[in-house]
């Protein structure tokens, strides 16, 4: 798993192989085009306590999955803001996927 922090500014291209899980901390994210990727989902952090039950932080969605299914070529976008309402910037990445 490849996990980009929010701090971590995206770059223009990214390569992946077949097979690997991108974890992008961003509040959302899509495929815009190409199907060598497909998004998981937008996700919230969440924590196991000791008794077995799941304890969910507040709030929206913290990370967003990207898993690269076949080789070839993708475009993703991500979304990265604050607060809801707050300011959000759309990011614009080429993927490529190797066997």
């Amino acid at each position: 798993m490849i996990d980009v922090p929010s701090q971590t500014a995206l770059p223009a291209a990214i390569s992946l192989r077949m097979g690997d899980v991108l974890l992008v901390r961003a509040t959302g994210g899509a495929v815009a085009a190409g199907d060598a990727v497909e998004c998981l989902g937008a996700l919230g952090a969440a924590a196991l306590h000791p008794d077995g039950s799941v304890l969910a932080a507040m709030g929206g969605p913290d990370a967003v999955v990207f898993r690269a299914r076949a080789p070839g070529r993708a475009t993703i976008e991500v979304v990265r803001g604050s607060s809801p309402g707050g300011p959000s910037r759309i990011t614009t990445v080429s993927v490529s996927v190797a066997p």
